[in-house]
């Protein structure tokens, strides 16, 4: 995992989860994990891209998987998500500039990956996660990381959740 970044094996604290991020973005994963690993409740984040996301699902102690859905074909997304699950207990939360809550695309992948969705901050460039649009993602973040111990998914029939 030529690409991993971040403290592997890390336990996890009262502070915060240990976050898996998959991006095909190198610039957006520097700048949430920055974003998540501030205080006031700093998570333990190792990034990675989306094909090294199923092998360090393997070997990376994690609480939650965060997979970028930006850049990435939708089946290859679902198929992608469908294999990690079969290696990880841990929630999933799909994050995404393009995709918008209520779309046509963002159903399609949420029947049929069980996971909340955050949108990412909009535009062509992450740098705004440094900046203003920081603090209210890694919010959204964090609830969506809450929210997955309160949802059953498998139990009410709905196959995502758009928490967000």
């Amino acid at each position: 995992m030529s690409g991993v970044t971040g403290a592997a094996g890390a336990t996890k604290s009262a502070a915060g989860a240990r976050v898996l991020l998959a991006t095909p973005d190198p610039v957006f994963a520097a700048l949430c994990q920055r974003a998540l690993e501030a205080p006031p409740r700093p998570a333990t984040v190792v990034t990675v891209s989306p094909a090294e996301l199923l092998q360090a699902a393997r070997q990376v102690d994690h609480d939650v998987l965060v997979l970028d859905a930006d850049r990435q074909d939708a089946t290859a997304l679902k198929t992608l998500a469908s294999k990690v699950m079969l290696v990880s207990e841990a929630p999933l939360v799909l994050i995404s500039a393009y995709l918008a809550p209520g779309s046509p695309a963002l159903g399609a992948l949420l029947q049929a990956i069980p996971a909340h969705f955050v949108q990412k901050p909009q535009g062509s460039s992450s740098l705004s996660l440094a900046g203003e649009d920081g603090a209210p993602f890694v919010a959204a973040l964090r609830a969506a990381f809450t929210a997955h111990a309160e949802t059953d998914f498998g139990a009410s029939g709905a196959a995502g959740d758009q928490h967000g």
